[in-house]
């Protein structure tokens, strides 16, 4: 089963983790780069009460606004395959490539060309893995694989560097995030899910992500106490 279809299910069967997972997958996209500004993503509470009156228009304005960034992306891509050509130890410029790469895959994803997302994808775990090589230090690097692996559908690979990830970095609370919302909509796995969210709580995280995880974990429970109930019959 692929990302997008658990995706739907879930949304589907659970606001609150579907909605989220969305946001997640939208602030994974944007990183520390915010490499185009989408229109305001409606909270949660709007989606619960119905209260997004306009979605189609917002749809439109999104799927402008990737059509355009798709445009700047490969451009840049172009030109910074140039740059590494020229330097190819020049990591800085390589990891830069990984992102657009990454970037142009996700967009293409969710444009529903999945050829494209699928060349760009592989063209971005070669330039990541680059990175690596270069710089083995490099942060962020093996959590930005496990999501290109949730995308591909490989979950071998995503499960290795969810682990790298954390194990480089325990108190990195994106990548407990991002894993715990890959064990519960791609793997069922809500207990794991709950133990990676439960452990985000005790690293301080702000306020926005405290409300969001707190929400997940509870959703996860009724999921998880459903499911007993239902084994019971």
């Amino acid at each position: 089963m692929g990302m997008m279809t658990s995706l739907r299910r879930l949304t589907k069967t659970r606001p609150v983790l579907g909605i989220i997972f969305v946001i997640v997958l939208a602030i994974g996209l944007i990183g520390s780069y915010a490499i185009f500004a989408m229109p305001q993503v409606p909270n949660v509470n709007q989606y619960q009460a119905g209260q997004n009156t306009n979605p189609s228009k917002q749809e439109k304005e999104i799927q402008e606004a990737v059509q355009e960034q798709i445009s700047k992306l490969q451009g840049d891509i172009s030109s910074l395959k140039k740059e590494v050509k020229a330097k190819p130890d020049a990591v800085d410029k390589v990891l830069e490539l990984a992102q657009n790469q990454y970037y142009l895959g996700s967009l293409y994803h969710f444009s529903n060309d999945h050829k494209k997302a699928a060349e760009f994808f592989e063209a971005s775990i070669s330039s990541y893995q680059k990175v690596l090589e270069l710089n083995p230090e490099e942060k962020g690097i093996n959590l930005r694989l496990a999501e290109i692996a949730m995308y591909i559908g490989n979950n071998k690979m995503a499960e290795e560097n969810f682990k790298a990830a954390i194990k480089a970095d325990p108190d990195d609370n994106n990548a407990r995030l991002t894993y715990g919302i890959y064990l519960s909509s791609l793997k069922g796995d809500y207990k794991g899910a709950i133990k990676q969210w439960e452990e985000i709580m005790k690293y301080n995280p702000d306020k926005n992500m405290a409300e969001q995880v707190q929400a997940m974990i509870k959703q996860a429970k009724e999921v998880m106490g459903e499911t007993h109930k239902g084994n019971q019959k």
